[in-house]
């Protein structure tokens, strides 16, 4: 008899719930059994849609024997809390990125998981898309030579109408703004494609957005055995998503263009993917692998690693990198100066 599907209970049904609940329906693998979220009319019209239970409470869905694993879509500042509740229930937990809204939280978490024994999985799906992993296969096998630096971008207009009534607007809720919210997945793909970071310099700008935060960011990070990385994020600009990467044989650019985000299984088909080699005039088209999309990917692992013990590609070490990034820019950008991971991990054991 086959092994019966991973449970699940889907915590916190803002937008990005949509993307991961169509997954869930998609998978072979997991059955979504549960959901919450405090609005009574959104949990009971999510319930309908995808044929789960509407739980009455987060507690109530940690203290079910049904549910073997939790996934939280909630907002950032509430992870860390959320995420040692669950695993001192004995859940599973995968997270949306970021896994905590700031560094200093992260012990706690870090703590609380290894003490439980069970699975910590950090939604950074960006860089399981098919053009990152096909600009890894690049690099890998010698296409592009020694990789030096790269240059990604990752902006939206949705700034300009934030309202307080959102936590997106505050600072201390989305320390970093577009970077947080958006720019991270490029952090955690980029350390993916060039290797863990030393350091980061931040320039952060609020010029157009009503909200508290810094709606414009540069970021630039040194990563391990020399390369460097450029990355800009902006909450007020149309939205775009590229990453170039620059080699010594070869460049190869990568845009992605989205239609609507909530649509994730559709981001492979809305990346091109072209390369200029050395001593070459112009592009040449790449072609983008069939894949699963990103978000079946991540939840299925999240999945198999439940059963199994093993570690997920983007687990705790991963998310924290990613992290340190994000709160390393802000910190330099306020300090006027370059932080070292060393004094960003300082304390904090990945």
């Amino acid at each position: 008899m086959s092994q019966k599907k991973f449970r699940t209970a889907l915590v916190g049904l803002g937008w990005w719930a949509t993307p991961i609940g169509d997954a869930l329906r998609r998978s072979e693998k997991i059955d979504l059994i549960a959901c919450y979220t405090r609005n009574e009319e959104k949990r009971a019209s999510f319930a309908e849609e995808h044929g789960c239970e509407a739980a009455s409470s987060y507690e109530a869905i940690l203290e079910s024997p049904d549910v073997e694993g939790v996934l939280l879509t909630t907002p950032n500042k509430v992870h860390a809390a959320q995420i040692m509740a669950a695993l001192d229930a004995g859940k599973h937990v995968w997270v949306e990125k970021p896994v905590t809204n700031i560094l200093a939280e992260a012990p706690g978490v870090l703590k609380a998981w290894r003490a439980s024994g069970k699975t910590l999985a950090v939604g950074h799906c960006y860089r399981r898309a098919a053009g990152h992993r096909k600009i890894r296969a690049l690099i890998e096998d010698g296409t592009i030579g020694r990789p030096l630096w790269a240059e990604a971008v990752f902006s939206n207009h949705m700034g300009q109408f934030f309202t307080p009534d959102r936590w997106r607007y505050f600072r201390d809720e989305c320390p970093g703004g577009p970077l947080m919210q958006m720019g991270i997945h490029h952090c955690d793909t980029l350390n993916y494609l060039l290797g863990d970071p030393v350091s980061v310099t931040g320039v952060h700008k609020k010029l157009a957005t009503p909200a508290e935060i810094d709606d414009v960011t540069m970021t630039i990070t040194e990563h391990v055995g020399g390369p460097v990385s450029t990355l800009m994020t902006s909450f007020v600009t149309p939205g775009v998503f590229t990453l170039k990467l620059h080699g010594t044989q070869a460049v190869v650019s990568l845009e992605m263009v989205r239609e609507n985000i909530t649509l994730a299984h559709r981001t492979n088909d809305e990346t091109t993917l072209a390369i200029q080699m050395a001593g070459e005039a112009g592009w040449t088209d790449v072609p983008v692998p069939e894949m699963a999309d990103m978000i079946l990917d991540e939840v299925e692992e999240f999945a198999d690693c439940a059963r199994t013990g093993a570690m997920p590609e983007t687990g705790p070490r991963e998310a924290v990198h990613a992290l340190a990034l994000v709160e390393g820019s802000c910190r330099s950008a306020e300090a006027g100066r370059k932080m070292q991971m060393t004094e960003l991990l300082s304390g904090i054991d990945v």
